[in-house]
């Protein structure tokens, strides 16, 4: 991808996600939302360093539980008064995590793959390669990578693999949310071993009666995505 393809993608997905009140009013009430929440809290419950990359103005976990929060996105994406006091933001890309940021105990990506497209499907799979491999520099020896993530069965894969280049131009051009692409747990899974993590685990997550699909909330039982959470050692 070129570099202006590149910052066309990243202006849409800085102009959906930044400041975006009611995004993030779904996300806080949807209760797909709510169980992720109380899940991924108890995932990263006493935490020291945390590094939350593309967050989206939103953190879909108790902030009080971790010692300390870096949110990276390409855009601080969040008013400066709604910021907890144990959050600093940083701008950046999970395509090429700063270099400063190291030693983190934890590092984490919740909604964030699917946003992480490219012109094609093969640009696809290797941002996802690209993504899981930069948050291994972040980590400290011991870390750990938790992934929360939607993902198709690999039938609606095959579908999406076929329609997702004229479905990105309709997208963009009728669209405010940002193109999307979903992987099959069995590929994120593949990924993580690929790129040198052990200990993959793969949890599915119980899902409420609706879930939100391009920012639009869905109801759960008239789509095939599962919500998964992958934890994975370095």
């Amino acid at each position: 991808m070129n570099e202006t393809d590149k910052q066309n993608i990243n202006k849409k997905n800085i102009d959906f996600f930044s400041k975006n009140s009611n995004y993030q009013n779904n996300v806080n009430q949807i209760d797909t939302y709510k169980i992720l929440y109380n899940e991924i809290t108890e995932i990263i419950r006493d935490t020291n360093l945390l590094l939350d990359v593309g967050h989206g103005g939103c953190f879909d976990y108790d902030t009080t539980k971790v010692n300390k929060i870096v949110g990276l996105d390409l855009d601080e994406m969040i008013e400066k008064n709604s910021i907890p006091k144990n959050v600093n933001l940083e701008v950046g890309s999970a395509l090429e995590i700063p270099d400063k940021l190291i030693n983190f105990d934890t590092v984490l990506f919740v909604m964030l793959i699917h946003h992480l497209v490219g012109k094609n499907v093969a640009e696809n799979i290797e941002n996802l390669n690209i993504c899981i491999e930069q948050s291994k520099k972040a980590l400290s020896k011991n870390g750990r990578l938790i992934i929360v993530e939607s993902c198709v069965p690999k039938w609606f894969y095959n579908i999406e693999k076929v329609v997702f280049k004229p479905t990105s131009y309709l997208i963009n051009k009728f669209m405010k949310h940002p193109p999307a692409f979903q992987f099959t747990k069995e590929i994120i899974s593949d990924s993580l071993t690929k790129n040198g993590f052990k200990d993959v685990k793969i949890k599915k997550i119980k899902q409420g009666k609706f879930i939100l699909q391009y920012g639009i909330k869905f109801p759960t039982i008239l789509t095939p995505v599962e919500t998964i959470i992958f934890s994975a050692n370095i």
